[in-house]
């Protein structure tokens, strides 16, 4: 792989920080799994389970698109402010994300939101 273009600083769930080079044209699940952090996912990067959901602290991502927003605005309630799908997410800049301690639910099995609005 060539250089890294740009930094990403992993807040583990066990308060451990750990710094990797990136490639804007990688999304953070690839990432992950690039430096063999544990990153749950249960649907492949399709944007359909939201198991992969991470905490942007700083830095730009690519723009949420379509299957993503889609989830994120069904199921509303489940998102945090700030919470991106990894498997969809790319880092147009150094970044920093916070991985989550608990594992979040798969979407897939959970009951819409109803009167969900776009996520903030």
């Amino acid at each position: 792989m060539n250089e890294p273009e740009l930094t990403i600083t992993w807040h583990l769930p066990d308060g451990q920080t750990l710094v990797t080079g990136g490639w804007s044209r990688l999304n953070l699940l690839a990432h992950a799994d690039t430096y063999d952090l544990e990153l749950p996912q249960k649907c492949g990067g399709h944007a359909e389970c939201g198991t992969c959901r991470v905490r942007i602290l700083s830095g730009e991502l690519s723009p949420a698109r379509h299957e993503e927003r889609d989830l994120m605005m069904r199921h509303a309630r489940r998102f945090e402010q700030g919470e991106r799908l990894a498997c969809k997410a790319r880092p147009l800049g150094d970044v920093a994300v916070r991985v989550l301690a608990m594992i979040p639910p798969d979407l897939r099995d959970i009951e819409e939101t109803e009167g969900a609005s776009e996520p903030g």
